[in-house]
């Protein structure tokens, strides 16, 4: 019997054992697949993280983009609305300038106009020209200001125009030059 005993001891050894290696192994396949999992959640985590980081960036891009693209869009039709107000103001200035034409205010800025070239010119050869629309009040304006006066054959709406060839100088005063340059130089 003590072969038996020994045989039950040693069975028992070799069990405990085998029993302690194997928990031993089930505990480090149980670490390591803790770490893998850990590992595996941190990766997934920082992809994700990564995701949401970039997808809020194309929104935010996105949404730059649409907001860039609508206010060109606004300043655009903020321009046309401004254009549009700008050729109806000047069509209605257009519109008071032709009744101002039609009355003796007006001839008798002419007649200032014309002293003034006359002045400015002193002795020198001047022509100063009137518009073909005021040609019925040439010879008045012979008359009041003193100077001979040329019929143009270009219409500038109203005013004067007046040339110094020896100088080559022109003396601007017509209503279109005008009206023209406070168009270009108007602003809201």
């Amino acid at each position: 019997m003590k072969l038996d005993v020994k045989l039950d001891h040693f069975y028992k050894s070799v069990i405990d054992d085998a029993t302690t290696q194997s928990a031993k192994i089930l505990e480090e396949y149980k670490e390591q697949l803790a770490k893998m999992y850990e590992d595996r959640k941190a990766e997934m985590l920082e992809h994700q993280a990564l995701t949401i980081k970039n997808e809020t960036d194309n929104v935010a891009r996105e949404k730059n983009k649409q907001l860039s693209s609508e206010a060109i869009n606004i300043r655009r039709q903020l321009s046309e609305k401004k254009d549009e107000l700008k050729d109806s103001l000047f069509k209605d200035v257009t519109a008071k300038l032709d009744a101002f034409m039609k009355t003796s205010a007006y001839d008798e800025l002419l007649v200032r106009e014309i002293k003034s070239a006359k002045d400015f010119g002193k002795d020198e050869e001047i022509i100063i020209y009137i518009n073909s629309s005021d040609a019925s009040k040439k010879e008045m304006l012979e008359k009041k200001s003193g100077a001979q006066l040329t019929i143009s054959t270009i219409d500038f709406k109203g005013g004067t125009r007046a040339v110094i060839h020896e100088k080559n100088i022109l003396i601007d005063n017509s209503f279109v030059t005008k009206l023209a340059e406070e168009k270009e130089n108007f602003q809201f």
